[in-house]
């Protein structure tokens, strides 16, 4: 799963370049789009609570995860990449973390569960941003990165459409990987240290 990812980024951006160039053009900033993909993440919250519409659901989540990847690719193209910009977008994407995940909870998954599973996927970042902050590269280490994350919950609302009960243990399988990648990284920060 992550050879495929890491492929898929290295193709994207062959995509996201002309994108991003096309944004520089008429001025729009890194940050405005970090910020456009907080507020799509917070739509689809909305719609997922109030209307439970799948699929609008699905395409906010979409266009809220490419203004995530965008938005790197914007700053980096534009010379305007730098500390402030990237701690923006790395608390907003925690945010829109919790907001993707939370759009569960009104579709009968088990509360704890769901709640178990933001807690977990926010600490898969946390342990990347404390052993870099330490000077361990933690980029691909573990099962379910922020990538993988964002497919697992489409698939898992594209399965819902089909069927809650396959959904669930889907869900179940996305928490077990989850879990264990919390144990990956953990173990392999504790053992870089002295």
């Amino acid at each position: 799963m992550m050879v495929l990812i890491t492929k898929i980024r290295k193709q994207s951006k062959r995509i996201l370049r002309p994108i991003a160039l096309a944004l520089i053009k008429i001025n729009i900033s890194a940050n405005t789009i970090t910020f456009m993909g907080l507020i799509l993440s917070f739509l689809y919250l909305a719609i997922m609570y109030f209307l439970k519409d799948i699929i609008i659901g699905l395409i906010l989540l979409a266009l809220s995860a490419f203004m995530d990847a965008i938005d790197g690719e914007v700053a980096r193209l534009s010379n305007k990449a730098g500390s402030k910009g990237s701690f923006l977008d790395s608390s907003l994407d925690r945010i829109e973390d919790i907001n993707y995940i939370s759009g569960l909870f009104s579709l009968g998954f088990t509360p704890l569960l769901v709640g178990l599973l933001i807690g977990v996927s926010i600490t898969i970042s946390y342990l990347r941003a404390k052993a870099e902050s330490l000077g361990i590269k933690m980029e691909g280490r573990g099962i379910i990165e922020r990538g993988e994350r964002i497919i697992f919950l489409v698939i898992l609302l594209l399965l819902y459409l089909l069927s809650f009960t396959v959904s669930y243990y889907f869900f179940l399988i996305f928490l077990i990987l989850s879990i264990i990648t919390v144990i990956q990284r953990f173990i392999t920060v504790y053992s870089s240290l002295p």
